[in-house]
């Protein structure tokens, strides 16, 4: 294991086995070819074929897609070829910040191949002896991952909340952090990446932000998905990345993208720039 192999892992696809979703003239997502069959039935919604899939005539406005979209995916929740509902709405289409297409449940957003986000937070104490990092353990109930190390606070980003809004909600709920501390969180910019799933594709930026916080805090999990925190040197941390799977695999690179920022991943690492260009695909 490598930090590279975390980086190549993160970007693992084949896009000849995906026909791309075209709105307004434009990629909007991709879909597995041998997913397709689940939109069959859906004439009114999808317009398929060998090289796109497109909405139907007559869908033209961000609700009336958007609702027309619903429909599909929630039979397609109900027919078991989606699971884990979690009630949030994601955009599709569009660059961030919209305009956007329409907007689908989060747990759709693989199946339909369209770019998800969401806010990664590296809660971080600054001692005599150096930086050190928050680390959770997601719960063992989790859907993704269970029981894997993960960043201190992260989550999805709907298109109900501002980056801001979600950051101070996230913070609270996964880690008992005040408003008005987590509202100290500096926005640092993101990574990306794109990974191939069973459901689809994942081609999705993690909006990053560091908040240091008081040597005397201690993170305590509100809403169930944290097991426990470990506070531990930032360089201890990059050594965990360097040579082992513990942490949910997209969580690795928020972390080697802090340590280069901080200077605990120097330029002298034999692969730096390969480092670098790999966190933005």
């Amino acid at each position: 294991m490598s930090l590279l192999d975390h980086i190549s892992r993160c970007n693992a696809h084949d896009l000849s086995k995906f026909v791309p979703l075209i709105v307004d003239g434009e990629i909007a997502g991709r879909i597995r070819r041998d997913r397709l069959v689940h939109l069959e039935q859906f004439p009114d919604v999808f317009s398929l074929s060998d090289e796109a899939v497109r909405l139907a005539d007559g869908l033209e406005s961000y609700d009336d897609r958007t609702a027309a979209v619903e429909m599909v995916v929630r039979s397609l929740f109900e027919n078991g070829a989606l699971t884990g509902w979690r009630g949030e709405p994601y955009p599709v289409g569009g660059n961030w910040g919209g305009p956007h297409a329409f907007e689908i449940e989060r747990a759709a957003s693989p199946f339909f191949g369209a770019r998800a986000y969401g806010v990664h937070i590296n809660g971080f104490v600054r001692s005599e002896d150096g930086i050190h990092m928050w680390i959770a353990r997601r719960a063992d109930d989790r859907p993704v991952c269970p029981g894997m190390l993960d960043n201190m606070i992260a989550g999805g980003q709907p298109v109900t909340l501002s980056l801001k809004e979600n950051v101070i909600k996230e913070a609270g709920e996964e880690a008992g952090v005040a408003p008005e501390l987590a509202a100290t969180a500096i926005p640092t910019g993101a990574v990306t990446y794109c990974a191939e799933s069973e459901v689809g594709l994942k081609p999705d930026i993690m909006f990053c932000w560091d908040l240091e916080l008081p040597a005397d805090f201690t993170p305590v999990n509100t809403d169930g998905e944290i097991s426990e925190f470990y506070l531990l040197p930032a360089v201890e941390v990059m050594a965990i990345v360097d040579a082992s799977d513990d942490f949910k695999f997209n969580c690795n690179l928020v972390i080697i993208d802090f340590c280069i920022r901080h200077g605990i991943l120097p330029p002298e690492h034999p692969n730096y720039e390969n480092i670098l260009r790999g966190l933005r695909r």
